[in-house]
């Protein structure tokens, strides 16, 4: 015959499993904040993309001699904006293999917001890439 688990011992199950839960619930956070961190370096490159083409377009403005003959902070900006853009897919790429992989062992893993932040850093960098290749073509 078996014996019917004690108290003693249903509390001690119920300890392991909360350990294992915290234990993926450090792993989840861990996997949002280095997905955080690509979005941080994302928009400081955009950012500087957006600091360079208005060093250059003001510097032309004013009449100051240009810095470089053929390459501008059109060009620049242009780098780093598809610099970012590339940088935030295969970020998510890397993040939603992870998040997929946590939860075949964690049921309760919920949603990243920080996937949906880093979907609206990617719409970001599309639109201004769209609006300097825009602005490019116009003048």
């Amino acid at each position: 015959m078996e014996k019917a688990p004690t108290e003693s011992q249903d509390a001690i199950q119920d300890s392991k499993k909360g350990k294992k839960d915290l234990q993926m619930e450090r792993t989840r956070a861990a996997f949002e904040r280095l997905q955080l961190a690509w979005v941080r370096t994302s928009l400081t490159i955009l950012a500087i993309g957006i600091g360079a083409y208005e060093f250059f377009y003001n510097r032309l403005e004013s009449g100051k001699k240009l810095l470089f003959e053929e390459f501008t902070g059109r060009e620049l900006a242009l780098i780093l904006y598809v610099v970012a853009i590339v940088m935030m897919i295969l970020s998510l790429i890397q993040h939603r293999q992870s998040m997929e992989k946590l939860k075949k062992s964690y049921d309760g893993s919920r949603y990243s917001i920080a996937t949906i932040l880093s979907y609206l850093m990617l719409l970001l960098g599309i639109f201004l890439l769209g609006m300097l290749l825009w602005k490019s073509f116009i003048s």
